[in-house]
């Protein structure tokens, strides 16, 4: 099911002409690397062979996520972001797969990550693509996509840089206090909030009751979780917005209302489309609802960039 409003009639029929469609474009990936506050930061920039300069979108990973993250059964090991860059590569938009500073090949540790300290390397993503990308992409169609605590970066790097001209989220919070604590448990929060300035603690995540792996977080993630506000920082991005929502997500809830909860602070081209799965669109079981996420904003960028 997808809700409109203020929104460009054309991303319906763009997502009926492409979810079906054989792949137009051969795909040519290399790795770069630009720095952010003394920090290297690693990221794969997959591109359509054959197109001058297309659209491109920076990728911003989840919470613990890398640019890779996420293995989906029956795709022959391919996983989460290397299956939508190749399908928006296919199909004539290229993109930029980060590594946040402290996650995947980039410098630093997890313990380092707090949310200013993303939003800082997203904002010299875009400034890298600008600069010394220029001569392969459009630096005037610069998208910003991102999954879960992702689309909590994107919410603030968007309104603090012009250059972003689209906007895609999945299942991000609203509510970040409440949100986390389903996956770092209440007393994780409170646990995180008491250390000394400095200091860090490794907490245990969960998925509903399963327990997934620990993960080390200092004190600074902890006070920004309870200050940030993402649904509000949306109000200083202008342009096109399009969240992609989990019917039954059970770690942004309730849903389509936390969703609704961005599009009614927000003021331009909008759209929210609701899909059948939870937080990461049934990717457990397969790769069919994850498709039709990833055709979605597809949609969106070559209707909006």
């Amino acid at each position: 099911m997808s809700q409109q409003a203020n929104c460009s009639p054309d991303v319906d029929s763009v997502y009926q002409s492409i979810r079906n469609s054989s792949p137009e474009y051969e795909v040519q990936e290399q790795i770069v690397n630009f720095q952010n506050e003394g920090m290297n930061l690693v990221a794969t920039m997959v591109i359509p062979v054959g197109i001058h300069k297309p659209p491109v979108v920076i990728t911003c990973n989840g919470f613990t996520e890398d640019r890779f993250y996420l293995e989906i059964p029956n795709t022959g090991g391919e996983h989460f972001y290397v299956r939508l860059s190749r399908i928006f590569a296919e199909r004539g938009v290229a993109t930029l797969r980060i590594d946040y500073r402290g996650s995947g090949d980039s410098d630093g540790d997890y313990s380092m990550t707090t949310f200013s300290s993303q939003i800082s390397d997203v904002l010299a993503a875009i400034k890298y693509v600008s600069k010394d990308l220029k001569h392969l992409v459009n630096t005037k169609k610069i998208g910003l996509f991102g999954h879960s605590q992702g689309g909590i970066v994107i919410s603030f790097a968007a309104g603090q840089e012009k250059r972003v001209k689209s906007l895609a989220m999945w299942s991000t919070p609203s509510s970040p206090p409440i949100n986390y604590a389903t996956l770092i448990q209440i007393q994780g929060v409170k646990n995180g909030l008491v250390l000394p300035d400095g200091g860090t603690i490794v907490t245990p995540l969960y998925w509903g009751r399963t327990y997934l792996d620990d993960v080390k977080l200092c004190k600074g993630f902890f006070e920004e979780l309870m200050v940030l506000n993402p649904v509000v920082a949306i109000r200083d991005y202008k342009g096109p917005l399009m969240y992609v929502a989990g019917e039954n997500d059970d770690i942004v809830f309730p849903q389509p209302l936390a969703a609704q909860s961005f599009l009614d602070n927000h003021k331009g081209e909008k759209r929210l489309v609701l899909l059948p799965g939870g937080h990461e669109f049934n990717t457990d079981s397969g790769y069919e609802d994850f498709d039709s996420a990833v055709f979605w904003i597809l949609a969106w960028y070559l209707a909006t960039l």
